[in-house]
């Protein structure tokens, strides 16, 4: 019950016009399908999310902070997008035309963070599902990073990132053609990060995130797997997940199998792995 109750307040939260508690105050517009679909589920609820920024960073130099006698904490966005960034609005931000006199030094940084996503589920179970599924989709650095008695938390995410210093507000020891050149990498990163989590909201989807209409089998008839079946040489990631829908019985009509293993099954989605020639069923 407590699950339920956190999953309701969290979920108004994320309803309501109310800025949240994210320095951006709102969620990413990339990625609500992506959130609605793991909300959907009775198992998860997302409690912090990211689709991917590309930014530079202000923070206190060593210096700066040494004189306050003061430990930094953090930082200032001095540029943030969560779409791929304008190679000229960035060049024009660190190499003004009519630059000014600062006499604030701060250390300046170039990041690239990829999509990152906190998710509650109800079970361990359910986390260990979730995090094999991200995995899968390249989100590599996934992993259950809480639990406890009464939550466990899983984060999504991959490696894909960028972080190079630019210098200080007051001295840039990057050129603007480098700088450019940053710019490219990040936009790139920014793509790939894109289709990785397109991919994985396909997956979610095709691993029954969403609600699937009821099949009517009219007679009452099932279908039947043969197991022994040539799948031919196509190398499939993934046909479908979700095995727990298997049912099997002893109850096959005479002559039905032919000599070959059948089994019996009310909905199936058939999870395969090629490695190396050989299929393995999962």
């Amino acid at each position: 019950m407590e699950f339920e109750k956190r999953k309701k307040a969290t979920l108004a939260t994320m309803t309501s016009s109310e800025p949240d508690k994210s320095p951006k105050g709102d969620i990413d517009t990339p990625l609500i399908p992506l959130l609605q679909t793991l909300n959907s589920h009775p198992s998860y609820f997302t409690t912090s999310s990211c689709s991917g920024r590309i930014s530079i960073l202000s923070t206190p130099t060593a210096a700066a902070t040494t004189a306050v006698k003061k430990k930094a904490k953090g930082g200032t966005w001095v540029f943030i997008t969560h779409e791929p960034a304008d190679p000229f609005s960035v060049q024009n931000l660190i190499f003004p035309p009519n630059p000014t006199q600062n006499d604030i030094q701060e250390n300046l940084v170039f990041r690239f963070e990829p999509l990152i996503i906190a998710v509650e589920c109800k079970d361990v179970l359910s986390a260990q599902k979730l995090v094999s599924l991200a995995i899968s989709c390249g989100f590599r650095e996934s992993g259950i990073t809480n639990v406890s008695s009464k939550r466990v938390i899983v984060a999504i995410r991959c490696s894909i990132r960028l972080e190079v210093p630019l210098g200080e507000t007051c001295k840039i020891m990057v050129s603007k053609e480098y700088l450019n050149y940053l710019v490219g990498i990040a936009n790139e990163k920014m793509e790939a990060n894109r289709k990785r989590t397109d991919s994985f909201h396909d997956a979610l989807l095709r691993n029954e995130f969403i609600a699937r209409p009821e099949i009517s089998t009219g007679s009452g008839d099932c279908e039947f797997l043969n197991l022994n079946q040539d799948l031919g040489d196509k190398d499939c990631s993934m046909v479908t997940a979700g095995l727990e829908d298997i049912q099997l019985t002893s109850e096959i009509k005479d002559g039905a199998s032919n000599g070959k293993t059948i089994i019996r099954i009310s909905y199936i989605d058939v999870c395969l792995f090629s490695q190396k020639g050989s299929l393995i069923w999962g």
